[in-house]
Parts: C-alpha cells; structure tokens; sequence
C-alpha cells in the first residue's frame, strides 16, 4: 500500500510540475508579445514595417526550434514549451475555435454585416470550394507526394478556411474600412462550417469507398444541421 501511494504522489506531483511548466511558458510567451507589441506601438512604427501578427509568427518559429533543439537541458520553460508541443490538436480546436466564433460574432455589427450577408455566403460556399480546387492543383501536381485527386481535394478542405484573426489584425493595422473587415469576420463565421462539410464528405468518400450523389447532398443536408 505504500508503494502503490508513493507511486500515486509521485504521479500527482509530475503533473503539477508539469501544469506549471505550461503555465510559466505561457505566461512568458505572453509578456514577451506583450513588450514587443509595446515597442512596436511606440517606438518602431514607422521604422520597423513588419506586423505584429508575423513577429509573433516569427518569434514562435525561434522558441520552437531552440526548444527541439535543447530537449536534453533541464530547463522549467524548454519544459512547457515541450508540453504545450505535444498538447491534442483537438484540445486546441475546442479551445480556441469558440473564442474565435465568439470574437467573430460579438464585433460584428449589425447595420453593415447585413449588406455583406450575401457576399459572404458567396465566399464562404463557391469560394471555400474553389480555394479547396485550387489547393487541390497544387497538391497533384506541385508536391511531390503522387496524391490523388480525391487526397488533393481533401488537404484543399483542410486549408481553405481564412485565418481571420491574423487576417483581421493585418487589415488593422493598414487602416482598413470597417465594411472589408465586417465581410471578412462575416465570412470566417461561415466559412469554417462549409469547409467542415466538405472535409468530412471527401474523408468519407476515400474511406468508405462507393458514394452517389444522392448521398452526397443527403450528408450535406445531415453535416449542416449537426447530424454526424
């Protein structure tokens, strides 16, 4: 019995270790962006013209190769960082994609996204699905991985949804109009369902072999309504 609860400290105590470690990371990542945006704001605005979006994007691209690269040295914030790289991708995406949603949905206003209603809609159905197509092109015949169409089309689905908090801080900071920003949110709102749809329809079709059109527009209808 003592073993056994030593064993059971010792496995509560790693955790906790390592919740702190993904807490000390974050909270420094955070201060970090956070002077950074300081000095950008205040002194290197006219100086220095790269967004804040990319130098963000830039100083994780260099926490995260000094991180793989020093995985041996015994270092409390290499630690979270080595934690939160190993975290479930789906933790992140029902973590972040309702905050994104929220964001979306709460900034919007009202008296300018109904006059982008429809080119909205128009972006996030034809366009995700040309974006998808385009995406799909490259990936048959640029990349060097012999996909299939099918395989192509499904990466597209992955990557045709925008960005929009990175999209939207960059047309911030370029002092873009309300009414572009407004299409951009309204779309993002939409676009993140469409190209779901159509991942989940192509994932189905390579792994489920035979399909008809019949069943494709009924899983579009059943996908639409939260039926999978």
């Amino acid at each position: 019995m003592s073993i056994k609860g030593k064993s059971t400290t010792l496995v509560v105590h790693g955790e906790e270790h390592s919740a702190g470690t993904v807490i000390l990371f974050l909270s420094y990542s955070v201060l970090v962006a956070c002077i950074y945006k300081i000095i950008i704001s205040k002194t290197l605005k006219n100086k220095l013209p790269i967004p804040f979006t990319v130098a963000v994007l830039l100083l994780g691209f260099i926490v995260g190769i000094v991180g793989t690269q020093m995985k041996n040295i015994h270092n409390n914030f290499l630690a979270g960082e080595i934690e939160l790289s190993e975290i479930d991708p789906y933790l992140i995406y029902y973590i972040f994609l309702p905050l994104l949603i929220f964001d979306s949905a709460f900034n919007g206003h009202f008296h300018i996204v109904k006059k982008q209603l429809l080119p909205a809609i128009v972006l996030a159905g034809p366009g995700v699905l040309m974006t998808t197509v385009i995406i799909a092109i490259t990936g048959v015949y640029i990349f060097p991985y012999n996909w299939s169409w099918l395989v192509g089309l499904l990466f597209g689905s992955i990557l045709s949804a925008t960005d929009t908090v990175a999209v939207v801080a960059l047309l911030h900071d370029s002092g873009a109009s309300n009414s572009l920003l407004s299409l951009i949110d309204s779309e993002s709102l939409l676009n993140d369902g469409s190209a779901f749809v159509t991942f989940l329809i192509l994932n189905n079709i390579i792994v489920g072999g035979e399909y008809n059109a019949k069943r494709i527009v009924t899983d579009i209808i059943k996908y639409s309504f939260g039926m999978y």
